[in-house]
């Protein structure tokens, strides 16, 4: 039966690859039909593109993205550079992702992504990087070879997260009053005082809002750029990609950093022009 599978898979997936390294993942591959993954009540459709240097990787991914409707496959991609290329004009929602490639590896591609990127499902053959690419705020990190229940939950992970920012983007945060800025956090609608804003980091999909007074900052789903053009009337203007900083706040300036409530913050050489000379 194991060879029938092999032979089966082969022949699915062509010929022009040598399978012999590929023996024990076709054979983990069996054709078994993937449990649908439940549809949100509209129905939208979403895009993904994928990238590993495994051209029989790929043509698996595809078969398996087949069965899912609602995401829109609009490539694959060996190379790095043609995959970066493409998202700068073809904007995707999800990103999947090889992390050992032999001209870079998918940690260093998504640390070169600009901020405004799709979400990443890492795929690997090795386990060791999990922790890493967690750190990059990834949605799922699959192994290969994939088990079709994780790859529609992997799937299902980032349908979620994409609602969830589709939510955020539309009604949070609330556009702030002459004093006051309202934001979602823990299951509830908070209102901060926004000149008690110090300064708030990007965390991907997330950012940390820090406050005068408070040991702990405020995490809310939100992108720094949505953010910054809300805040930017009030003095709390953009310093780097990944931070914004309260100008009333800032207690000193070194060459690219500033300090604010003993925290000194790097400055990106593109932003020093909005916190003046």
């Amino acid at each position: 039966m194991r060879l029938l599978i092999n032979y089966i898979c082969n022949q699915w997936l062509g010929s022009a690859l040598s399978t012999t390294n590929y023996e024990l993942r076709t054979t983990n591959y069996e054709l078994i039909p993937l449990a649908p993954m439940s549809r949100s009540e509209s129905n939208r459709r979403h895009t993904l593109i994928a990238l590993d240097d495994e051209p029989l990787a790929l043509r698996l991914l595809e078969r398996y993205l087949e069965q899912f409707p609602e995401w829109n496959l609009l490539g694959t991609f060996t190379d790095a550079a043609t995959a970066a290329d493409f998202l700068r004009s073809n904007p995707a929602d999800l990103l999947l992702l090889d992390i050992n490639m032999p001209d870079i590896t998918g940690l260093q591609f998504v640390r070169q992504l600009p901020e405004e990127h799709p979400l990443v499902i890492f795929i690997t053959a090795y386990q060791e990087h999990a922790l890493e690419g967690f750190e990059l705020d990834v949605i799922d990190y699959l192994l290969k070879p994939i088990a079709p229940d994780r790859f529609r939950q992997a799937l299902q992970r980032a349908e979620d997260r994409l609602e969830l920012l589709r939510k955020a983007e539309t009604t949070s945060p609330a556009a702030p009053t002459t004093e006051h800025l309202y934001v979602y956090s823990e299951y509830q609608q908070i209102k901060i005082t926004i000149s008690d804003i110090l300064y708030v980091e990007s965390m991907g999909d997330y950012v940390k809002i820090f406050l005068a007074g408070k040991e702990k900052p405020i995490i809310t789903l939100q992108r720094l750029k949505g953010l910054a053009l809300e805040l930017e009337p009030y003095g709390i203007r953009r310093i780097h990609r990944s931070y914004l900083a309260n100008l009333n706040q800032i207690e000193a300036r070194q060459k690219a950093r500033v300090k604010i409530a003993d925290q000194w913050l790097p400055v990106g050489e593109t932003y020093w022009k909005n916190i003046g000379e």
